[in-house]
């Protein structure tokens, strides 16, 4: 009788452990690309894109004619991210509290609820985040698309 109830209540641990881990993930796929550029594109084939200039700025590309919207928002700029010359990273600059919740409340209709900590908020899949922050002293901030699978 003993070992069934230890038994028991190590299924219901591991079965709570479990549940736990899932609930970290979104249950809808990520996004496979940005803007029409899937994740691990090479560089080579994305003839548009101009390097910002700067040593900090290594890997880091942009578009000359950005669209300048996501959704109803307004954004300030668009960059692109590259490892070993492949797309892995977009980040997006905006600015106002307004812009930020026209961002906030698409990304949610998309993924759903997402996970907050302080000005952060994010969904976060296997191998791929998304996060959105905003700065309320400086009034923006930033939408960052992280892809971290293979980039075969």
């Amino acid at each position: 009788m003993k070992s069934i109830r230890i038994l028991l209540a190590v299924a219901l641990l591991t079965f709570c452990t479990t549940l736990a881990v899932a609930g970290d993930y979104v249950r809808v796929d990520h996004p496979t690309s940005f803007r029409g550029l899937e994740w691990g594109t090479p560089l080579a084939d994305i003839p548009d894109l101009l390097a910002v200039k700067g040593s900090k700025y290594k890997n880091t590309y942009f578009k000359k004619d950005e669209r300048l919207t996501f959704g109803s928002a307004e954004i300030t700029s668009v960059a692109y991210y590259f490892r070993d010359d492949k797309l892995y990273r977009v980040g997006v600059a905006f600015k106002g509290r307004g812009n930020h919740f026209l961002i906030k409340e698409r990304l949610m209709s998309m993924y759903g609820r997402g996970r907050g900590v302080g000005t952060r908020y994010g969904w976060m899949w296997p191998d791929f985040s998304v996060e959105i922050n905003y700065n309320d002293d400086a009034k923006n901030g930033g939408l960052i698309y992280t892809y971290e699978g293979k980039t075969e």
